[in-house]
């Protein structure tokens, strides 16, 4: 894995924390290389290394910022799969980690977008 790449993905992720910005994949790839992202999200073995080291050292997962454009979720919460959506399990994970990122990194008054993306499993996330 490079190094200076996880560093500059690292500090794109948390640029977007600090704006309160929740973009999607390709916003994410096109502001952080800045070109357009063709097929896959090429950095998701990145984004799990930079996940396990932040929940490692206590911290949320700075990666829950970044979406599907598809789906409004994260492709994958917790090292798992949430296509073509999550499970109550990790809606939950993600909506309580999401809330965690917005009060240690984004401006006041940030909302949480996964929970009105997931209203109508509101009752399952609680």
């Amino acid at each position: 894995m490079n190094s200076n790449l996880k560093a500059k993905i690292r500090a794109e992720l948390f640029r977007r924390a600090l704006a309160g910005d929740f973009p999607t994949y390709e916003e994410f790839y096109e502001r952080a290389s800045g070109k357009k992202m063709k097929g896959r999200f090429p950095w998701q073995t990145h984004f799990d290394a930079i996940a396990k080291e932040e929940r490692k050292l206590g911290y949320p997962d700075i990666t829950f910022i970044v979406k599907s454009k598809a789906s409004n979720y994260p492709s994958q919460i917790d090292f798992r799969s949430a296509k073509p959506i999550p499970n109550a399990a990790q809606l939950r994970s993600l909506c309580k980690g999401t809330d965690k990122v917005i009060a240690l990194y984004c401006p006041p008054g940030t909302p949480n977008p996964y929970w009105s993306v997931s209203a109508s499993s509101h009752d399952i996330i609680k």
